[in-house]
């Protein structure tokens, strides 16, 4: 009895600690990277939002309709460097996909009034972004009749270099797979809401999968875990806390995360309508605001009573 006992118990480990295994099948070769963000200040014009062909619809030619200026980021300062996960956390328009969209060379319709974005000392340029950043949006875009490892040796043949042997593609793109746990999942198609594929955690680890393909120092994303169950979003960002023990930079903005998801994040950036309320370490933001005379109540979410 004993002994079978002792087998269960192992075989229940097996099954509910698969992300336990902190294993990294490759790392960042390159040196420390560091990004700072210093007195950024962000202004969005509300009539660029607008398409020119609504404000003909409105037989107003298209100069003729003004918008008003909105504060989107106003004077916030961050600084990570690599082995660190940042988490910037915040209710929906508080400026989480404007500050990575900035960061990334991606800002349409707004304006940098004030402050710069600098990677490793240099200010950031589509061709330094495109060089050091690998950016990971919300949206999956991939293709949805081919398997997973069809997807990533299709882009290992675009995007790594041309002195890499097939072997070399070869092995990159197993090692992604088994670096993101998509073993189980290898040889079925991706899909998408309308084919039937893979799961939508299995999806944006394949989203995930294919930026890291090249190997990327800084890693990006913009809300990861959003339409995913609670288990998930957990397991997707202990990945990511593993990637960045990689000697990694990862970023990442989060919709209100759960308590066990907040404890794996280094560093916090709390947004509230553009601007930084708290900056600093995860562990560091209760007692901070307890200090303030503003104290989490016990059993309480600290991102839920905050955000």
């Amino acid at each position: 009895f004993f002994s079978c006992f002792v087998l269960q118990q192992h075989q229940d480990t097996e099954l509910f600690s698969s992300e336990e295994d902190s294993s990294l099948y490759f790392t960042y070769s390159g040196g420390c990277n560091q990004l700072e963000v210093n007195s950024l200040h962000y202004e969005v014009d509300t009539a660029a939002q607008i398409p020119w062909y609504e404000r003909l619809s409105e037989f107003k030619l298209p100069w003729e309709i003004r918008g008003n200026k909105q504060v989107a980021i106003n004077d916030l300062s961050l600084r990570v460097r690599s082995g660190q996960m940042l988490a910037v956390i915040g209710s929906s328009g508080c400026g989480k996909t404007s500050l990575l969209d900035i960061i990334t060379c991606r800002d349409e319709g707004g304006s940098m009034t004030s402050g710069q974005v600098l990677i490793n000392g240099k200010p950031n340029t589509p061709q330094l972004v495109k060089k050091c950043i690998a950016h990971v949006r919300q949206d999956d875009r991939l293709l949805p009749h081919l398997s997973v490892r069809e997807t990533l040796s299709f882009v290992a043949q675009l995007r790594l270099p041309t002195g890499f042997s097939q072997a070399q593609r070869d092995q990159r793109v197993d090692d992604v797979i088994a670096e993101l746990r998509l073993r189980q999942c290898a040889n079925t198609r991706v899909g998408n809401d309308y084919v039937r594929g893979v799961s939508g955690g299995e999806r944006r680890r394949v989203s995930i999968a294919v930026q890291l393909l090249w190997n990327p120092g800084i890693l990006i994303l913009d809300e990861p875990t959003s339409g995913l169950d609670s288990f998930t979003a957990h397991n997707l960002v202990i990945t990511l806390s593993r990637l960045a023990k990689g000697n990694r930079l990862v970023l990442l903005s989060v919709h209100q995360p759960r308590s066990d998801i907040f404890q794996l994040f280094d560093l916090v950036v709390l947004l509230s309508s553009g601007s930084a309320v708290y900056c600093g370490a995860a562990r560091d933001m209760v007692p901070y605001f307890t200090a303030l005379g503003y104290p989490c109540p016990r059993y309480c979410n600290p991102s839920d009573f905050y955000g």
